[in-house]
């Protein structure tokens, strides 16, 4: 599948530890042939738990309503009907101080999708909508690189709040490219590790992200990993150099 190998350049290019993940959402209900679905083993999933597991384990994920494990998710994800807020929710956990404060609620329409699946891009079987990769601040600035050389800038809206199922993500879907720190849930859920983040982008555009990370800087010498500058004469402590000007040369 074409994706299938966009998904490896990425990885090859980027020296990526685990492959792009995926995204596809379905109106109506949509089960891959040999898909990872939660309740059937008898438990639950948080949406970044199911990318998780996409990533590391290579399975295709797919999550119905009662697949969810995350409150919050189940909320942003359309999938459960709530008489309060997302924000009631925030303020109990006291990730927000009170309701005076201000919150974007990026949520999809209630009930709209059915099945939403989650894959390693250079495996799933399915076109996705949406890709996520996950790498270290020198990665993910290559890919904003790679974006912007196109022109333009990739606009970060940061809580470090719901990092991949939302903020990286819904942008994405929205035609958007994204970037996200990841917060408590990716931490504690998805063995997301310190060193990482999240840049997301429509799928529409692994295209051009191939191009920007063959092209941009190219006349600068730079590429990924960029290759230190080598061509100097170390100075060395005192100590060296007082040494050093006793030695004879052979």
């Amino acid at each position: 599948m074409k994706w299938n190998d966009e998904g490896k350049r990425i990885v090859e290019m980027l020296k990526l530890r685990t492959p792009p993940v995926g995204v596809k959402f379905f109106q109506e209900k949509y089960e891959p042939e040999r898909a990872f679905r939660p309740s059937k083993y008898g438990i639950k999933m948080a949406v970044c738990q199911a990318i998780a597991f996409a990533r590391y384990i290579g399975r295709t994920v797919v999550l119905e309503a009662e697949d969810f494990g995350c409150p919050p998710a189940m909320l942003l994800y359309g999938v459960a009907e709530y008489e309060g807020s997302l924000k009631d929710i925030l303020v109990g956990a006291q990730w927000l101080k009170d309701e005076s404060c201000e919150v974007a609620e990026q949520k999809l329409p209630l009930g709209k999708y059915k099945s939403f699946v989650f894959g390693d891009m250079t495996k799933m079987a399915e076109e996705p909508e949406a890709v996520m990769i996950f790498g270290t601040p020198a990665q993910i600035g290559r890919l904003i690189q790679a974006a912007t050389y196109f022109g333009g800038a990739v606009k970060a809206n940061l809580t470090a709040k719901t990092a991949s199922c939302a903020e990286a993500l819904f942008p994405a879907l929205r035609g958007e490219v994204a970037i996200a720190v990841p917060g408590a849930g990716d931490r504690v859920f998805a063995a997301i590790q310190e060193t990482e983040m999240i840049f997301a982008m429509p799928y529409a555009w692994t295209g051009k992200i191939l191009e920007g990370l063959e092209n941009a800087g190219r006349g600068a010498n730079i590429s990924y990993p960029p290759s230190p500058f080598l061509m100097f004469t170390p100075r060395f402590p005192k100590h060296y150099r007082e040494t050093a000007e006793k030695f004879k040369l052979v």
